[in-house]
């Protein structure tokens, strides 16, 4: 049994070494040997620098032509394994209703069906839209998924911080 998971891994290890040549033969060009782990740190750090990027990108064109309106939490979202976080319905100048899961927490103000909940939309993309306010948890949420991305890439950059 044993003989046979370690078989296993061996053609999975060998499976994800394969699949980074591309990136090792770019990295060899530019002068770098890097490790797997620091390759696949990369990809993950360039993977969440493009979700939170495009996050931010949202938040600033928020900033420059957001519209406010009221809105009402519909549902709480219980189905992921990280916090609970509201759905909010809102209508838009024209009357229309969107929806939107808000990335932030439950709060006392968003912890019940039916409140009220102030909405930033854009209104030439309403289904761009977030809560108003709690201004310190946007912050936290920001600087911890930058903190992330800034981690991964230390671990790709950094030599000796991965042992090969």
């Amino acid at each position: 049994m044993e003989q046979s998971w370690t078989a296993f891994w061996t053609r999975v290890s060998e499976a994800f070494h394969q699949a980074l040549f591309p990136f090792r033969a770019v990295a060899q060009v530019l002068g770098g040997h890097p490790s797997d782990i620091q390759i696949w740190c990369f990809l993950c750090g360039v993977f969440f620098l493009t979700v939170v990027a495009i996050q931010t990108y949202g938040d600033i064109v928020l900033r420059r032509r957001g519209v406010l309106a009221t809105g009402k939490v519909v549902r709480i979202d219980k189905s992921s394994d990280g916090p609970d976080t509201p759905i909010i319905e809102f209508a838009d100048r024209l009357g229309k209703t969107w929806r939107f899961t808000s990335y932030l927490p439950v709060n006392g103000t968003t912890g019940n069906v039916g409140a009220p909940v102030e909405v930033m939309y854009d209104p030439l993309r309403p289904k761009r839209a977030r809560e108003v306010g709690r201004p310190l948890m946007k912050a936290v949420h920001l600087v911890v998924w930058y903190a992330v991305v800034a981690g991964l890439m230390a671990l790709a950059f950094l030599p000796g911080l991965i042992s090969n």
